[in-house]
């Protein structure tokens, strides 16, 4: 099973690296640089949890460093917010989805803006972010590392 665990990370690894430093060849940019580290962070990343799933103490033991692995995973998402932050500060004001979506967040990011202009969504979702990156990097404090 690990083997065939690690046999489709190196493929889905080669895969998306290969297209990552094809589109860096191709049209040399600061995006397609970050998405290469990024593809890169996240091979090792993958690597070492799928290592740490067949540790002999496996998910539950006394030593696990599937945690570690998972938050190391999960960190760059933090940057999702702040992405949609940079999008609203281009536009200068926070374009709500079209139709009535139901959405909860929506709903408070346009009253956000009624209330603050369009500063209003972008602290919230810098706020959101900050408070992702702050629990995952609490959470991986509690993780054993070696």
């Amino acid at each position: 099973m690990k083997r065939l665990c690690l046999a489709i990370w190196a493929a889905l690894s080669l895969l998306l690296g290969g297209l990552a430093a094809q589109a860096l060849w191709e049209a040399p940019s600061l995006s397609n640089g970050c998405y290469l580290l990024l593809v890169g962070y996240y091979a090792f990343c993958f690597l070492q949890l799928i290592r740490a799933f067949f540790r002999p103490w496996g998910l539950l033991g006394p030593r696990r460093r599937t945690g570690y692995w998972l938050c190391l995973i999960l960190l760059p998402l933090a940057l999702l917010p702040l992405r949609v932050a940079y999008e609203i500060w281009l536009e200068g004001a926070y374009r709500s989805a079209t139709g009535d979506s139901g959405l909860l967040g929506d709903g408070v990011l346009v009253w956000l803006q009624d209330l603050l202009g369009y500063v209003g969504p972008m602290l919230l979702l810098l706020a959101i972010s900050a408070a992702i990156a702050i629990s995952l990097l609490s959470l991986l404090k509690t993780q054993t590392t070696r």
